[in-house]
């Protein structure tokens, strides 16, 4: 068997226009299919409005799709992301996060706007919350908005210049805990992932005590390959995997083309043989 046979047409981790991606969900699914995925996950923050439309889609074009859904949390203060995975889609403990988070993030938006009003700018949140539609806002529905209003080049400048972690620091501690997160869906046949380790502000030995929180309070796997990671972040998750019991995930973190980098299905390869593959019991 090829060294990347076991995993090379699967993608746990893709987002739609539902949250803040640039494709509806049958477009992400027809994407998927001329990338030759085989397994599919749609993973919109904090939504499951997505998931009808591409698993129709995905059964009409023979993908094996599962539910998915990336949820915001924190540890410790930091802002963290997991992605659950292979769940029903009327799975109340599973609405109840999503429904808590959505609630959330319009409180969110409006602490942004009016963040953005003492930086000088107007009271952007009714034209914001016009523009994410049916999406689940966040801070690119700002960014967005800053460009087409022309107080800023592009998204880049308008996280640089207003929506950076810096500028919204008193932002960072509204997610619900990580443990209360995994406590409520733990238990239940759903696989809890950590998604992207390493692109959260952790040393190793901090990142091992995350690993270590998340396992204990009902975590079952890791993304070991995001999207663009880096060969030997990646080989360092795949053993962090093992040495913590969760199974490898693995996605693209695909939000739209916005670089020859980011490609549905497209992510740092896999090496090690050990890790525990979290699909290999779903088929």
């Amino acid at each position: 068997m090829p060294e990347d046979a076991r995993y090379r047409k699967v993608d746990l981790h893709s987002h739609s226009s539902r949250s803040d991606g640039r494709l509806s969900p049958a477009e992400l699914v027809n994407l998927a299919a001329e990338q030759e995925i085989s397994l599919f996950a749609l993973t919109d923050h904090d939504t499951l409005d997505g998931i009808p439309e591409a698993s129709q889609k995905a059964k009409d074009l023979g993908i094996s799709f599962v539910n998915g859904v990336e949820l915001s949390t924190q540890w410790k203060g930091i802002p963290l992301h997991m992605v659950a995975l292979n769940f029903d889609s009327d799975n109340p403990a599973v609405l109840s996060v999503v429904k808590k988070n959505q609630l959330i993030r319009l409180d969110r938006a409006r602490r942004i706007a009016d963040l953005l009003v003492k930086q000088g700018l107007p009271d952007l949140f009714d034209e914001v919350v016009a523009l994410a539609g049916e999406s689940q806002l966040g801070r690119p529905h700002f960014a967005s908005l800053l460009v087409e209003k022309g107080f800023v080049k592009d998204s880049n400048k308008a996280f640089d210049r207003y929506l950076g972690n810096k500028k919204l620091g008193q932002l960072r501690d509204v997610w619900p805990e990580l443990e209360d997160v995994l406590t409520t869906l733990s238990g239940q046949d759903i696989e809890l992932v950590l998604a992207h380790p390493k692109r959260y502000p952790l040393t190793v030995t901090k990142l091992k005590r995350l690993l270590s929180d998340f396992k204990k309070w009902g975590g079952t796997g890791m993304e070991v390959a995001s999207g663009n990671e880096r060969p030997d972040s990646v080989r360092l998750l795949e053993r962090l995997s093992v040495e913590f019991g969760l199974k490898a995930s693995v996605g693209s973190d695909y939000h739209g083309p916005f670089g020859p980098w980011m490609q549905v299905g497209k992510y740092t390869p896999i090496h090690g043989s050990e890790v525990d593959l979290i699909w290999q019991s779903w088929h």
